[in-house]
């Protein structure tokens, strides 16, 4: 799916496979920032509530560390050819930094996308 003609110059987009968790990977040309909603959550947990806060724990989800969201998990997994090709086009743009809706923003891009998306 390709962006709208009037951001197009600005901004690139593929689509998350994730079940009821669909979204989007933007990516910011300019700047070369990956923005991401609900597919990685880098939560700090001193910022964080219960129950949230014992979930990124158990479920590797907190700073500096993240993960993908475990609610896309098997989502991703059992649309696993999808993912893949959504993964290869974020990774074809090598993004510098994340922007993350949930917690910390990642400076390098490059090894976290690695580490999360190798299995895919």
């Amino acid at each position: 799916m390709q962006p709208p003609q009037d951001w197009s110059d600005q901004i690139d987009q593929t689509l998350v496979p994730g079940g009821i968790f669909k979204e989007f990977g933007f990516l910011h040309k300019p700047s070369k920032t990956l923005i991401l909603t609900d597919t990685i959550m880098n939560l700090e947990l001193d910022k964080v509530d219960e129950p949230w806060r014992t979930s990124a724990k158990l479920t590797g989800m907190y700073y500096p560390h993240g993960q993908i969201f475990f609610g896309m998990r098997l989502p991703l997994l059992l649309q696993r050819r999808k993912a893949r090709a959504a993964f290869e086009k974020i990774r074809s743009w090598k993004p510098q930094r994340m922007l993350l809706a949930h917690g910390h923003c990642i400076d390098d891009a490059n090894r976290t996308m690695h580490r999360l998306f190798e299995r895919m």
